[in-house]
C-alpha cells in the first residue's frame, strides 16, 4: 500500500484553516495535474487529474467519499473510477499553544486487479509526492486569502 504523508505550518488563525479544508471545492482544483472535478451531493466529489506515473502520464478519475468532517479534521476514503485504484485519506488541523496552525494531510492508495503487480511499485513513488504537492499548495492558497 502507498502512503505519504506531509506537514506545513500555516502563520494564518486557525478558524480560517478550518474553514478552508471544509470548502472541498477550494482544496480540489489544487490537486497537482488538475483537470476537473464535480460535486455529486454534501459528502462525494469526483476528481479527475492527469497523473504522472513516471513514463505514463493519464487522466485518473476518482471518487473521494467523506467520512468525517469537522472543523479540524476531514476523513474520506477514494474510489478509483478509471482505474483499480481505492484508498483513503485525511486533512487536519492540529495547534500548540503559542504556535501557527499545522495542516497536515495523509493519503494511501493500493492498485488491485491484474495490473497490480504494475501499479503498485509506482504508487509507492506517486502518492507521497502528490501528498506534499498538494499540502504545500494548500499552505499557499490559504495563506493569500
Amino acid at each position: 500500500m502507498a502512503t505519504g504523508q506531509c506537514s506545513k505550518e500555516i502563520n494564518i488563525q486557525k478558524e480560517k484553516l478550518e474553514n478552508f479544508i471544509q470548502n472541498r471545492e477550494q482544496w480540489a482544483v489544487l490537486i497537482p495535474g488538475y483537470l476537473h472535478h464535480e460535486i455529486l451531493n454534501e459528502n462525494d466529489m469526483i476528481w479527475v487529474f492527469q497523473g504522472d506515473f513516471g513514463i505514463i502520464q493519464k487522466a485518473v478519475k476518482v471518487e473521494l467519499k467523506i467520512k468525517k468532517s469537522d472543523a479540524h479534521q476531514v476523513l474520506f476514503d477514494l474510489e478509483g473510477l478509471s482505474d483499480p485504484i481505492n484508498g483513503d485519506g485525511s486533512f487536519e488541523i492540529k495547534q500548540n499553544q503559542g504556535e501557527s496552525p499545522q495542516l497536515t494531510g495523509n493519503l494511501t492508495m493500493k492498485a488491485s486487479g491484474f495490473l497490480a503487480g504494475l501499479m503498485n511499485p509506482v504508487l509507492d513513488n506517486f502518492v507521497p509526492r502528490l501528498v506534499e504537492q498538494l499540502v504545500e499548495a494548500m499552505a499557499l492558497q490559504v495563506a493569500k486569502e
